[in-house]
């Protein structure tokens, strides 16, 4: 009985974390996407050609970057 319990548990715990991401997608890897990320001092980082952002400067990114 157990068991069960603690497999669903873990399996829900390990869901939440998946569905709050410490960055989100902001666009494909250009020389100009970057640039203007770094003109504005946005933190990012790039994996597989998506340039990430962390979620608390979104809204910065979204004034200067759009």
């Amino acid at each position: 009985m157990l068991r069960p319990f603690l497999l669903a548990s873990s399996l829900f715990l390990a869901g939440c974390a998946s569905e709050h991401p410490k960055t989100v997608p902001w666009g494909e890897d250009t020389p100009a996407q970057i640039e203007r990320l770094k003109a504005h001092d946005i933190e990012f980082t790039v994996k597989d050609g998506q340039v990430l952002i962390p979620k608390n400067q979104i809204e910065e990114a979204t004034k200067c970057c759009t």
